[in-house]
């Protein structure tokens, strides 16, 4: 299920449940599971990510985050993690339903756009 691929992929559960949602055209639409299967497939596992990202921080003391294209916004939740909320300043998305997802997740001061 959906649900087992977010908690294989480290995502909190119910991530990418996100109820109805309107695409860039403007139409609500509902979320189903084959878009949230598609969205985890193109996303990353966070866990090695984690590590790679508490290792960067580390070494730069902090700081903020740009755009990292990875699905639905695995990059910003370790980065914010990590740092606190807000050192994710913009989240860049490609599909319609990832940038539902992280718009909805993160309170960013640059939409996630494509």
């Amino acid at each position: 299920t959906p649900f087992e691929c977010e908690r294989l992929q480290g995502f909190p559960d119910g991530w990418t449940d996100i109820g109805d949602w309107v695409d860039e055209k403007g139409k609500t639409r509902k979320c189903s599971d084959t878009a949230r299967y598609k969205a985890l497939g193109n996303s990353i596992a966070l866990p090695p990510w984690k590590w790679v990202l508490s290792r960067l921080s580390q070494q730069l003391g902090g700081g903020t985050l740009g755009s990292l294209f990875d699905g639905i916004g695995g990059f910003p939740l370790i980065w914010e993690g990590i740092n606190g909320e807000g050192t994710c300043l913009w989240a860049s998305e490609i599909e319609p339903f990832c940038i539902a997802v992280t718009k909805k997740r993160f309170k960013m001061q640059q939409e996630a756009t494509k």
